[in-house]
This record gives structure tokens, C-alpha cells and sequence, in this order.
């Protein structure tokens, strides 16, 4: 008898305490299926509410790099904020490289696209670069804003033997409208890279 009221009581205990688990409003854990072996390289962690933007830095829209003639005096960057400061933009680099430019790049840069329609709410930031290996690759890390100016930073990915050809670059970074910046400030990081 004492076994038969043990075993009451336990099971009661047990109910008791499942019932409690089960009101606790605590989520249940995913079933995983064990026949699938996890991917070392996914990011399990639950997604977590954040400001996609925090204060200070700027989205873009679109970056796209491409490779023109090199220059010893190429490096630098402007806003362009119009069809015309596009047009004479334009005029200068395509009277400094001696090479015609890449057909894409000149339908994009007289017009074709970024046209009066696209200047009404966007503007452009054109960084020009001369690099002493054809090898050299870059990539937009990031970007601020801070008292109307645009702080760009740029990996710059070094090979560990690169080529001897020269090159100029021009990346050209589509912004919103919305960034009232007057100056850039860029800064390249070099990130070696081997093999």
C-alpha cells in the first residue's frame, strides 16, 4: 500500500510541476533533426532588434568599382550632386586617361542612368585611385557622417605578389539625397591577402 500511495504521489508531483513548466510561457526549443549535421559556418543566434542604421553612419545604395587608365595625380574624390557637375566630371577624367573608358562607365557617366530623375533624390560620391599593382582590389567598408562631412573607408586587398601593370580605379558610391555632406575624408586599409 505504501508504494501504491508513493507511486500517487509522485505522479501528482510530476503533474503538478509539468503543468507549471508548460504555463511558464517559456518558448519550446526547435526540434533538430538529428540526421542533419549542423553548418559550422551559419549563424544560429536568434536575430536581435538593432537600428540597421545607427547614428552616424550612412547607407548607400549601390558601389561599383571600376578600372581605368592610371594617373600619378588620380587619387582623390568629389560630390556630385548634378547632370552637369556629372558632365564636367565627365570631360576631365575622360580628358585624363588617354585609353577610351569601359562602355558601361561612360553610359553611366553621361546620362544614361544617372540622369535628372536620379539627381532629384540621390547623389553620387566619386573616389579615384592609382594603384602600383593591377592586383589591388577594394572594398567599401564603411561610411560616416559627421558635421557635413563623409568619412569612406576602403579596404585596399593586397596580393602577396601582385602584378606590375598599373592602375586607376574609380568607385563610384550612390547616396540618398537625404546626407547634406559638403567634404569626404577617405581612408584606405590596406588587407594583405596570400596567395
Amino acid at each position: 500500500m505504501k508504494r501504491l500511495v508513493s507511486l500517487a504521489i509522485l505522479m501528482m508531483f510530476s503533474t503538478i510541476l509539468l503543468a507549471a513548466c508548460v504555463d511558464s510561457g517559456t518558448p519550446a526549443e526547435p526540434e533538430q533533426n538529428p540526421d542533419i549535421i549542423p553548418d559550422a559556418n551559419e549563424d544560429t543566434t536568434p536575430p536581435t532588434e538593432v537600428d540597421p542604421f545607427p547614428s552616424g553612419d550612412v547607407s548607400y545604395i549601390r558601389v561599383m568599382y571600376d578600372r581605368i587608365d592610371w594617373r600619378d595625380n588620380l587619387d582623390g574624390s568629389v560630390i556630385i550632386r548634378s547632370v552637369e557637375e556629372l558632365d564636367e566630371y565627365y570631360e576631365e577624367l575622360n580628358a585624363a586617361n588617354m585609353n577610351e573608358l569601359d562602355d558601361d562607365l561612360v553610359w553611366r557617366l553621361t546620362g544614361g542612368h544617372y540622369n535628372d530623375a536620379f539627381f532629384a533624390e540621390n547623389f553620387l560620391v566619386l573616389v579615384t585611385v592609382s594603384e602600383p599593382s593591377g592586383s589591388n582590389r577594394h572594398d567599401l567598408t564603411s561610411l560616416t557622417e559627421n558635421n557635413n562631412k563623409l568619412s569612406i573607408n576602403i579596404s585596399r586587398f593586397v596580393p602577396e605578389i601582385g602584378t606590375a601593370d598599373m592602375a586607376g580605379w574609380l568607385i563610384t558610391i550612390e547616396l540618398s539625397g537625404n546626407y547634406s555632406i559638403s567634404e569626404t575624408d577617405v581612408v584606405f586599409t590596406d588587407v594583405p591577402m596570400n596567395g
